[in-house]
């Protein structure tokens, strides 16, 4: 009697086989990839965009004296050709620190929970509030780590910015008119900077619509887009 077998058919993958399951695969991997880094830079901008909120509001709420220490700009409307002034101050924001152009926007912060310094260092402040010459204090004090080359209020803490490819700095900007009527703005910008905050049209105006600033103008200072 012979013996009975059967024929089996191990025929692996073919090299073309293989290679198209690795491609599908790699296809799939990038794409994933690409979902979660959106995912993530979505969230990080959330979170700056929250931040963002938090410092508008305690600029809005802020009683600026009459004596505001800001920096006189003046703005031409483009369609009337009258032009006003402004004294200016901001709050500037990147991915290592926050910036505060003078005492008050310093104090706005403070006292809104947003920096922290001692009793003591508040209350200096706030005593030189409407002082042209500027007291800051001798070392760091709490979020205050120094003073910068423009006599700004610099602190870090973890309001800095989050965002990895959406804007690398954003700005809000305060404006005290000649009748001391209170203006806010807002800008940012993605693009390399040498120099401070540099001009992103683009991103400027994508940040100015999440903060509910899309009425705009542009000051000569920054070029900064405003909301009225």
């Amino acid at each position: 009697m012979g013996r009975c077998g059967s024929k089996h058919n191990n025929k692996g993958f073919s090299l073309v086989e293989l290679i198209i399951v690795i491609a599908i695969m790699a296809i799939l991997a990038v794409s994933i990839a690409m979902s979660v880094i959106q995912y993530l830079e979505k969230s990080r901008v959330a979170v700056d965009v929250h931040n963002a909120h938090l410092i508008r509001d305690a600029l809005n709420v802020y009683t600026f004296p009459s004596n505001f220490q800001g920096r006189v700009v003046d703005y031409t409307d483009p369609e009337t050709g009258e032009t006003e002034s402004y004294k200016r101050g901001w709050v500037y924001v990147d991915t290592n620190e926050i910036r505060c152009s003078d005492q008050s926007t310093a104090l706005a912060m403070i006292d809104a929970g947003l920096v922290h310094v001692s009793d003591e260092t508040a209350q200096k402040i706030a005593d030189n509030e409407e002082s042209s010459v500027r007291w800051f204090p001798s070392g760091p004090d709490g979020d205050y780590i120094r003073r910068s080359g423009i006599d700004e209020y610099v602190f870090k803490n973890n309001i800095t910015v989050k965002a990895r490819s959406t804007w690398n700095t954003y700005q809000l900007d305060v404006y005290v008119d000649d009748v001391g009527e209170l203006h806010l703005g807002a800008s940012a910008s993605n693009a390399i900077r040498t120099n401070g905050h540099a001009k992103d049209t683009k991103t400027a105006k994508k940040f100015s619509h999440k903060l509910g600033l899309d009425y705009s103008f542009i000051t000569p200072i920054g070029e900064q887009y405003n909301g009225n």
